[in-house]
């Protein structure tokens, strides 16, 4: 149905049967579908938590739920599919639309990223994986997003710890680890710089 009507919007159960919605959101993914998700459940499994957000998940809501919760979520939708706060969407990741670079080599650069984000990485240890020379790369990565490769790994990191402190109750410390950061200190002035205020604010 999803594939057929392309939806703005997905609101799924993670528990269902013969696929759940964890693996549904994937597949729908892998064939390019643009739709937002919003994610239920009645177990709160920090397993579920993160893998909502490495789908960039809208939000994660505990059943049973308030429709004030629901209708949050849905205003989020709007925000990222109509950007009316200009503020706000300069902040916002690349989109999936975004990203559809013509060249296969960004697309793999991306998918790593959003893969191994809680990692060591490196861009001269991307670049080798790409089995490019570092420099081709950063030049080409800047040509296609307009972000240069550290730019969009730190954004990326920065905005699913956001995604982590607002759905999951863990210290700063323990968000900056998760995403890969070794210096929370470090982590919280880019976090600040990022979304204008500082991890225990947000």
């Amino acid at each position: 149905m999803v594939e057929e009507t392309r939806p703005d919007l997905v609101i799924a159960d993670i528990e269902m049967p013969v696929v759940d919605g964890i693996e549904m959101a994937r597949l729908l993914k892998s064939k390019q579908c643009a739709a937002e998700f919003i994610f239920l459940t009645a177990h709160q499994k920090f397993t579920y938590v993160h893998s909502a957000l490495k789908l960039e998940a809208v939000d994660y809501l505990l059943k049973p739920f308030r429709y004030e919760d629901l209708e949050s979520c849905i205003r989020k939708v709007k925000l990222r599919l109509h950007k009316v706060d200009e503020e706000t969407s300069k902040t916002v990741l690349l989109t999936d639309e975004e990203i559809q670079a013509e060249n296969l080599y960004i697309k793999k650069a991306i998918v790593y990223v959003r893969e191994h984000y809680q990692e060591e990485i490196t861009v001269t240890g991307v670049a080798e994986y790409l089995k490019l020379s570092e420099a081709y790369f950063c030049r080409l990565f800047k040509k296609e997003t307009g972000y240069t490769f550290g730019q969009y790994l730190t954004n990326h990191r920065i905005h699913v710890a956001a995604g982590l402190l607002t759905n999951f109750p863990m210290k700063v410390s323990e968000a900056a680890e998760q995403v890969g950061f070794t210096d929370s200190n470090y982590f919280s002035i880019l976090f600040k710089k990022i979304m204008e205020m500082s991890p225990s604010e947000y």
